[in-house]
């Protein structure tokens, strides 16, 4: 009995790290992330903003974001999940209790950068957490359940952000978000370990191992993972910057219809990165391809979500269109699963890298296709047209993913100190 007891124990010693500590970090900043843009609208009004700099502000965090992930992703190999996410967290909460007392776009478009900055090491850190906690066999469902904390905090955000907005005005609603992720930073940085796969040199030096980075520049399927991304967010980015207005505009909702119809889309994603995320993991069990399970799943994903957004804006019907939209981001979830998982059974040694380059790029891309997307709305074009830029992208995103799967895993990504090769995976069809 003390010996199953200990089985059990150990099995779900990850499951413990990953609902207990790693999910509320991300549900929090599922809700920092998403708080502005759904204040925007009255954040607008209050401070005559048009809807350009409303984007550009928005948009800022993913600028910085997107800079800082390459660095970030070094800093997390080097420090560990624990200490970056940890300090991560408690300065991009800082960062979000500052803003109720900005006073305009230039305070705003200031505050909005250095949160991207300091927020840069989050996802690498959730992700290399889940790489070090779950066995290869069993990291696509923990990799959806990460997923899954994301995209429940922004079904959350919705109605929340909203409601409390109505109620208490936009600045007490940004000061208790950021309130709130400083004590879920203090609680991290106490409580997290890392877990039994983690493999970090004991004593890193400070700056990468250009060996590495010729391995990793030279390696197909690292620049197909980081055009996959690139494309898949310039996807999303429409529903974290653009939904909003859209709904306010293009449907004429009220802002309380569209915090609550804002919060839709992001729970069908919730609910199919959690059953993409096992649904690969079966594909995988029963085939031993990565190509059937994470490849193909991930290409067919991009597809259908960039036809169905398109369809959404063409629809005369409100109910079809947000039908649509729900379709069109729900189908991101297979994306989503497909590319972690990729970025992490990519190397070995250096999860951390890959997913820092792999964010750089798609936050690039969420950090200007929404502005591009402004501007095209503001030049005439109506909502169908300017919503062609993402779509089509979103349909380069599955040729990228093809491609990682075409190019396959890096044989010898490693320090020269190891002298065993790394056995690769299968990516046969």
């Amino acid at each position: 009995m003390t010996l199953e007891r200990t089985a059990l124990r150990e099995r779900l010693r990850p499951w413990f790290a990953l609902v207990g500590l790693v999910v509320p970090v991300n549900l929090m900043m599922a809700l920092d992330k998403n708080s502005f843009a759904l204040a925007a609208p009255r954040i607008g009004q209050s401070l005559g903003l048009d809807y350009v700099h409303v984007s550009l502000v928005i948009a800022a965090l993913s600028w910085s974001y997107a800079i800082m992930q390459l660095p970030s992703g070094w800093l997390v190999h080097r420090l560990g999940p624990r200490r970056s996410l940890g300090i991560a967290c408690l300065l991009w909460s800082l960062t979000t209790m500052l803003m109720p007392v900005s006073a305009g776009f230039v305070s705003f478009l200031v505050l909005r950068v250095a949160m991207g900055a300091f927020q840069a090491p989050d996802w690498s850190a959730s992700v290399v957490a889940v790489h070090d906690w779950f066995a290869p066999e069993r990291r696509s469902r923990g990799n959806a359940v990460l997923l899954g904390a994301l995209y429940l905090g922004s079904t959350i955000a919705g109605p929340l952000t909203t409601e409390t907005t109505l109620v208490f005005g936009w600045q007490r609603c940004l000061f208790v978000f950021g309130c709130l992720g400083a004590i879920l930073s203090v609680v991290w940085l106490l409580l997290f370990r890392d877990g039994p796969y983690q493999h970090r040199e004991e004593s890193p030096s400070l700056f990468p191992d250009t060996h590495i980075l010729r391995q990793l520049a030279g390696s197909g399927g690292f620049w197909a993972i980081g055009g996959f991304y690139l494309c898949m967010l310039a996807v999303q980015s429409f529903y974290h910057v653009t939904l909003p207005q859209y709904l306010l505009s293009a449907r004429h909702l009220s802002y309380r219809e569209m915090g609550w119809v804002f919060s839709l889309p992001w729970f069908c994603l919730y609910g199919s990165v959690v059953a993409s995320g096992f649904i690969s993991d079966r594909i995988y069990a029963r085939t031993a391809s990565v190509f059937r399970a994470r490849v193909l799943f991930g290409a067919l994903g991009a597809t259908t979500s960039a036809v169905c957004l398109e369809a959404a804006s063409l629809c005369h019907s409100t109910l079809t269109s947000v039908a649509l939209l729900c379709a069109a981001l729900a189908a991101l979830g297979p994306c989503q699963v497909s590319i972690w998982t990729l970025a992490q059974g990519l190397t070995r040694h250096h999860a951390a890298v890959v997913v820092g380059w792999a964010g750089f790029c798609g936050n690039l891309a969420a950090g200007i296709v929404p502005i591009l997307t402004a501007h095209l709305l503001k030049t005439g074009l109506n909502w169908p047209e300017a919503l062609l830029l993402p779509c089509v992208l979103g349909v380069l995103g599955a040729m990228c993913c093809l491609l990682t799967g075409y190019f396959g895993q890096i044989d010898e990504c490693r320090d020269m100190s190891f002298s065993k090769k790394i056995s690769k995976e299968s990516y046969d069809v």
